[in-house]
């Protein structure tokens, strides 16, 4: 009878770490053991906004709530490349939304223009007025526009926005 009464309680050590490489493996990939790559810093959840950082969720319009109500109650501007919807609200900041729909273009480029807009707010942040809500919507000349354009454009559009009287803002909320 054979049982496992005749296997020695340690087993023999051959060589330590042997691999065998499979045919099927590729040859160029890591040979041995590799340390973990290092972690980079954690950065603070709170962003400083005004430095030109981040994103926050508190300067983003949301809900389709807040985009319906700025839509209904808001006032809007028309440029070349974009068209805004604002309205003065009882937030401290100014908030964001973009809204780009399929009848824009397909999904790269609406992430592209989503992408540019969202840059020029961080970068310009102090510019943009307290207590506004904006809405940005692409016109179909936003595809070919650069960068400094929409900027440009923006711009321009949240300055004209500050220059109104701000009674005519406020009757319109």
């Amino acid at each position: 009878m054979r049982h496992e009464t005749h296997i020695p309680a340690q087993q023999t050590k051959t060589e330590e770490d042997v691999r065998i490489p499979r045919s099927h493996e590729d040859s160029r990939g890591p040979q041995g053991h590799q340390a973990p790559s290092p972690s980079r810093p954690q950065e603070s959840s709170s962003l400083n906004l005004p430095r030109g950082l981040g994103f926050p969720k508190s300067v983003r319009l949301r809900k389709r709530q807040e985009f319906l109500a700025l839509q209904k109650r808001g006032q809007r501007i028309v440029g070349k490349q974009i068209c805004l919807d604002y309205q003065l609200a009882s937030s401290e900041i100014p908030r964001l939304g973009i809204t780009a729909s399929s009848k824009y273009g397909n999904a790269p480029e609406r992430s592209r223009f989503k992408r540019l807009v969202r840059e020029v707010f961080r970068k310009h942040f102090a510019l943009f007025p307290s207590h506004i809500q904006l809405n940005v919507l692409p016109r179909q000349r936003a595809k070919e526009a650069t960068e400094e354009q929409i900027c440009s454009e923006l711009l321009s559009l949240v300055r004209s926005i500050a220059k109104e009287p701000k009674e005519s803002l406020y009757a319109q909320s």
